[in-house]
Order: structure tokens, then sequence, then C-alpha cells
């Protein structure tokens, strides 16, 4: 599966953090696999050029990620 980001991805208004916005990445279960977020204060990217990610298949969240190198990301870990 060729997924990239933001365009194999949910977007909605980010239902806690104000001003910020997510992504989602759900499997065939309808569980998210991956959150993507950004925008709002405390977030680990703007939401823009800049992102923070948590792959729910690793242990820790990824900051101030380009869309780029989230990518780069799903290309080196392929979902399925």
């Amino acid at each position: 599966m060729d997924l990239k980001f933001p365009d194999s991805f949910s977007k909605q208004t980010h239902s806690v953090v104000s001003g910020a916005t997510q992504w989602k990445l759900h499997n065939n279960d309808d569980k998210v696999i991956i959150s993507i977020v950004g925008g709002g204060h405390g977030l680990y990217g703007d939401g823009v050029k800049t992102f923070e990610m948590y792959d729910f298949r690793e242990s820790d969240v990824q900051g101030y990620l380009s869309a780029d190198e989230i990518n780069m990301h799903l290309a080196e870990n392929p979902i399925g």
C-alpha cells in the first residue's frame, strides 16, 4: 500500500488541544495506527510545516517532522 501524508490520512480538528489539527491513519479494524498533530499549544509541530507523529507500533512520539520525513517513515515502515 502506497501511503502518503497528508492524502492517506483523515483530517479533523483536534478534540483536546485548542487550535490544533489531527490527521489519523486507521487500520482495517478502524483502530488508529498513526496520529499526526500540530498547531496547538504544547505540540511538537506547527501543523503547517512541522508535525508531531505517534506511530502506535513504536514507543516514542517524534516531533518537529516535515511532511517529507513523515513520508519517509511511512515508506520505511510499511503498514500491513
